[in-house]
C-alpha cells in the first residue's frame, strides 16, 4: 500500500511545525528564561519549573516521535491491525498519518510554552486527548464494517 499525497503532506505539515519551533528555540535561546516549566498538570497550569535546558526534552522527544511513526508508516505488514482488508488498513494509514501531526503539534506547543513561561491553557488536555483518541475511534468503526 502506498501512502496518498495527503499522507506527506500531513508529515510535510509536522516536520515544519517542529521545524518552527526548534528555530525559535535556538534563534531565542540566550532570551528564553532560565527558569522555565517542565511540567504541567492536568489543568495546563505549570507545577514544576527547571533550567533552559528542559526545554530541548519535548522538542526531541517530538522529532523521535514523528521519526519513528514515520518509519513505523513505510511497514504496515507489520500492524497488529483487525480484519486486514484493504479498507482497514487504509484507515490505518490515514489514523498514522493524522496522529504524526497531532505528536507534532502536541510537543511542539509543549515547548513554545515551556520557552515562553506559559501555562498550556486548560483546553490542552482534551484537544489533545480527543485529536488522539478520535483517528483511533475512526479505525475500529472501519474495522468493524463488513
Amino acid at each position: 500500500m502506498r501512502p496518498k499525497l495527503w499522507h506527506h503532506i500531513m508529515t510535510g505539515l509536522a516536520a515544519a511545525v517542529l521545524l518552527a519551533v526548534t528555530l525559535f528555540v535556538i534563534i531565542r535561546w540566550g532570551q528564553l528564561p532560565d527558569q522555565v516549566p517542565t511540567h504541567f498538570g492536568p489543568d495546563g497550569s505549570a507545577d514544576a519549573f527547571g533550567n533552559k535546558s528542559t526545554i530541548l526534552f519535548p522538542l526531541v522527544m517530538g522529532w523521535f516521535l514523528l521519526g519513528l511513526v514515520t518509519l513505523v508508516s513505510f511497514f504496515p505488514d507489520a500492524w497488529n491491525v483487525p480484519n486486514r482488508n484493504p479498507r482497514t488498513l487504509a484507515a490505518a494509514a490515514n489514523m498514522v498519518a493524522v496522529l504524526r501531526l497531532v505528536l507534532a503539534l502536541m510537543f511542539a506547543w509543549m515547548t513554545l510554552c515551556s520557552a515562553l513561561g506559559r501555562d498550556l491553557g486548560s483546553w490542552f488536555l482534551p484537544v489533545t486527548l480527543t485529536a488522539t483518541f478520535a483517528p483511533l475511534v475512526y479505525l475500529l468503526v472501519e474495522a468493524s464494517r463488513k
